[in-house]
Parts: structure tokens; C-alpha cells; sequence
């Protein structure tokens, strides 16, 4: 009885703790949902692969070896994400040797191509104070840039520094500082008007205003709306967010920054409050479906496919877990 009523506790836990990836009001228009810190951290998750095949239409898939990582900390913040990328691709031409049967001749030899590929890693680390998100470096070769955050009380940005960096230490991982140059510098200041309303005003390196947001809660705390106005311009943007028992359903956004643009993502969820269906469109035509592939016993997110449906292909991800004590894996 006493092991029955852990185990329901535990699966009561995992639900209300979601799934690995989940739509939040910063991820809405970023290429990747957000990672569900309390489900990482639950679960005991250290890092998540991601495996890419990508597929045309009517073609046979392909796999370059792309490949996204992700670590994560105890608390299930991530502390660094590398991925593959393709910088060059080189065709090379192979011979295949003729192949012969008591010195009878069976086969001719063949001449055939194959791509081989040249990669480059990218890199980001991330640090934090508490949960407070203090520092993302990015790498990119021999190339360092840096943000720096400052928060006030309500764990609101005030300020965030854009740095060029060197790194004396010839090992990546273990980064030496030397040089700084800073690339940018913008401060923020908040103006509370209402329990549920407050207006982030935005100030460039020379502390003049450049942009004011009207920020909209509701009840919970979850953002409603994001009305952007820039000081000395015609540009104006505005999001607006709908949710479902505190579940992200849509983002809308509207702007006028090269032209009228409306993008609108929508997220469906199954009965254990799990993201199986995201669409992301683009002035009413649709630009991408993802379809989620969610593990029912622990809500770990086995698989998504990214589909195209303008350029007719898609992409394919699988997910790799290792945790404090074993390694999960779904076969292709």
C-alpha cells in the first residue's frame, strides 16, 4: 500500500511538472521552446542530445551527424549548449575494386560519390546568481561574446551589457578573460502603474530612451500583452498571449518594422497537460508544424518532427537522456 501511494504521488508530481520542452511568452518566436527547469530538475536530467535527420519530400532521409547538447545543473537550469553546424561540403569520389570468383570475373569496379562534411561547433555557457540568469557567453571558433545582466528586486532586467571578450587559455573550457569591448550597453527602468500593468522603459548606452513597453498581467502573474512603441519612430509592436489553466495556448504578434507582419504560434495539448502540436504561421499561411512525441510513464519528450510545408521538408529529432543513473534512448 505504502509503495502504491508513491507511486501515485510521484506520477501526480510528474504531470503537474508538465514535459521537457514548454511554450512560455520568451520562447514564443524563438527557434526552440523552453526547457521546463522544475521537470529537468525533477527528473535528475544532466543532459538532453538532440539527433537530427533531415528529410524531403519524396527523398530518403539524411543524416549529416548534426547534433544539439544540452547540460543541465542540479537545479535543472542549463549551464551550456553546443551544436554541430556544416561549414563546408566536400564531394569526394571512391573506387570500388572489381571482384573476382575462382579468377572468373564477377563485377566490374565502380567509381562512386559521397559527401563528406566539414563542421564547426558553436558554443553557449550560462551563469547564474539564484535563478537570475547573470551571464551567456557564446563561442563561435576564436570569437567570444558575452552578455552581462543586472536584475532589481522583481527579477526584472535593468541592465544588459553586449561584450567582445578574448580568451587567453587555449582550452575552451577553461576560459581565461583577457581583453573587453563592449559592443553594446542598454539599461531598463520600470514604472509599476498597476498590480497587473507596469511600463518598461528602454535606455541606450548614452541613457536616452529609445523604446517604452506597456506590459499586461494576469491574475497569475502570466503576461497578457506587450504593447512596444519607439521613441523617435513610426514602429509599433504588439503581442498578445492566451492561456488555458495557466497553459500557453497562442502568441500573436503584430509590428510594423518592415511592413505589416502578423506571426501567430498556437499550442495543443493531451490530457496529461503534455504539447503535441505547435504551428507557427506567418500573416494567416502556415510556415511550420511540429508534432511532439511524449514518453506517457514519465513525460519525457522522446521525439519531434519539424515540418515545412512551403519548402516540403522536414526535420526529425529524437532525444537523448542521461541522467544520475542511466542513459535513455529511443531506437530509430
Amino acid at each position: 500500500m505504502k509503495h502504491l501511494l508513491s507511486i501515485v504521488l510521484f506520477l501526480s508530481f510528474a504531470v503537474s511538472q508538465g514535459q521537457t520542452l514548454k511554450p512560455t511568452p520568451s520562447s514564443a518566436f524563438e527557434p526552440l521552446l523552453e526547457f521546463n527547469t522544475p521537470f529537468i530538475k525533477q527528473q535528475r536530467i544532466k543532459s538532453i542530445t538532440f539527433d537530427i535527420i533531415d528529410k524531403k519530400d519524396f527523398e530518403a532521409p539524411v543524416d549529416r551527424n548534426l547534433m544539439h547538447y544540452y547540460e543541465f545543473d542540479s537545479t535543472g537550469l542549463l549551464k551550456r549548449f553546443y551544436y554541430t553546424n556544416i561549414i563546408k561540403t566536400i564531394e569526394k569520389e571512391y573506387h570500388s575494386q572489381p571482384v573476382y570468383r575462382k579468377r572468373r570475373l564477377i563485377s566490374n569496379g565502380s567509381v562512386y560519390f559521397k559527401n563528406e562534411y566539414v563542421y564547426d561547433t558553436i558554443s553557449t555557457v550560462y551563469f547564474y546568481k539564484n535563478t537570475d540568469l547573470i551571464l551567456k557567453r557564446y563561442n563561435d571558433g576564436s570569437y567570444y561574446e558575452s552578455r552581462y545582466y543586472s536584475y532589481d528586486s522583481k527579477h526584472r532586467v535593468t541592465k544588459e551589457r553586449r561584450l567582445k571578450e578574448t580568451n587567453l587559455s587555449s582550452d575552451k573550457v577553461n576560459f581565461i578573460l583577457g581583453t573587453q569591448v563592449v559592443i553594446s550597453e542598454d539599461s531598463f527602468q520600470y514604472l509599476d502603474i498597476h498590480p497587473r500593468q507596469y511600463k518598461q522603459i528602454c535606455l541606450n548606452s548614452e541613457n536616452r530612451p529609445y523604446k517604452e513597453i506597456i506590459v499586461n498581467l494576469d491574475s497569475t502573474g502570466n503576461v497578457v500583452s506587450k504593447n512596444e512603441s519607439y521613441t523617435v519612430t513610426w514602429i509599433i509592436q504588439n503581442t498578445t498571449y492566451t492561456y488555458d489553466k495557466g497553459h500557453l495556448t497562442s502568441a500573436t504578434f503584430k509590428g510594423n518594422a518592415n511592413g505589416d507582419v502578423v506571426l501567430k504560434n498556437t499550442y495543443e495539448r493531451d490530457n496529461m497537460n503534455c504539447i503535441y502540436t505547435e504551428k507557427q504561421y506567418k500573416n494567416d499561411v502556415e510556415l511550420k508544424e511540429i508534432s511532439y512525441v511524449t514518453e506517457k510513464t514519465n513525460q519525457r519528450l522522446n521525439s519531434f518532427i519539424i515540418r515545412d510545408p512551403i519548402k516540403k521538408n522536414m526535420r526529425i529529432v529524437k532525444l537523448l537522456y542521461v541522467t544520475d543513473s542511466l542513459v535513455i534512448q529511443e531506437k530509430r
